[in-house]
């Protein structure tokens, strides 16, 4: 019977496709990582990984164990959170994107530390990509997601709208203009989200459809440093409206609507499949859809 230890390193080895670099994640040698996956296929019988030039290919047999050892360390992991705070609180981590962490999860972790004082949050906002990777090794036990999720094994669930907007500068030419359209975006300048960004996701999808060359100038994650960018006529940007409400109220950019596009997107909750859905994720989840229901 394979131990807890084993089956990490080999979800290590499965994940990342080199001894090396699993031992160098775990902090052990290289050896002890190549001997838990001989002990391993001696007692499964079977061949776990293939090498295909420097790099391990994952066998039939080895995605049946992968799939089964990470539902067995979620079980176990759930487990050992449970049992340390039985007698005090529910602990829940939640991951946020950017756009959500920037002007939503403020109020929905109030409201729900409000309503459920016992639920002790740790919250912990990225990209997209980084919140998936979290997922994916339990780090987190539900997360609000304004981009695409890509692996199967987090379920996702639409349950807030929202949409994208076109801003530039009050002294850009668009400025002027009631609306513009994808021709007038071709070889502009943008400032943009960094890679990994369901935002930057959305948009690049949009030119790519339209066949619209441009021109990114700024990679950035920080809302504030793309307003501010824009507000210097440096360039285009792209923001959730939530993000740039307020600075557009103030007038110092300007929303420009695209012609014929829609931006339009939804925020999802997701989880991973193997974990149980426990009640502070219930009720986190509840906490979500009554927003959507104002």
């Amino acid at each position: 019977m394979a131990t807890l230890k084993q089956l990490k390193t080999f979800i290590a080895v499965a994940e990342y496709k080199k001894m090396s670099e699993a031992a160098k994640r775990l902090y052990i040698s290289q050896p002890t990582v190549s001997q838990v996956i001989s002990e391993l296929e001696s007692e499964y019988q079977t061949s776990l990984f293939e090498r295909i030039s420097k790099e391990l290919k994952i066998t039939p047999a080895g995605l049946l164990l992968l799939d089964n050892a990470r539902e067995i360390i979620a079980i176990h992991e759930q487990l050992e959170q449970s049992m340390k705070h039985i007698n005090a609180v529910r602990p829940l981590r939640i991951g946020a994107t950017l756009t959500i962490g920037n002007t939503l999860m403020g109020t929905l972790a109030e409201n729900l530390i409000k309503k459920h004082p016992d639920i002790d949050i740790n919250v912990f906002v990225d990209n997209t990509k980084i919140i998936e990777h979290r997922m994916i090794h339990n780090e987190l036990d539900i997360a609000l997601v304004e981009g695409i999720i890509v692996r199967q094994e987090i379920i996702t669930k639409p349950v807030l709208e929202d949409y994208l907007c076109l801003i530039c500068g009050k002294n850009h030419p668009f400025a002027s203009k009631s609306s513009v359209t994808m021709e007038d975006l071709r070889h502009q300048n943008f400032i943009m989200r960094e890679k990994g960004s369901g935002t930057r996701a959305i948009f690049e999808t949009i030119m790519q459809t339209h066949h619209i060359p441009f021109i990114t100038k700024w990679e950035c994650s920080s809302r504030c440093a793309i307003v501010d960018a824009v507000r210097h006529n440096l360039g285009l940007g792209v923001l959730s409206y939530r993000c740039i409400k307020e600075y557009v109220d103030s007038g110092d950019i300007v929303a420009c609507p695209v012609e014929g596009v829609s931006m339009k997107r939804y925020f999802y909750l997701c989880y991973h499949n193997s974990r149980p859905v426990t009640s502070q994720m219930q009720d986190f989840t509840d906490m979500v859809l009554s927003l959507s229901a104002d």
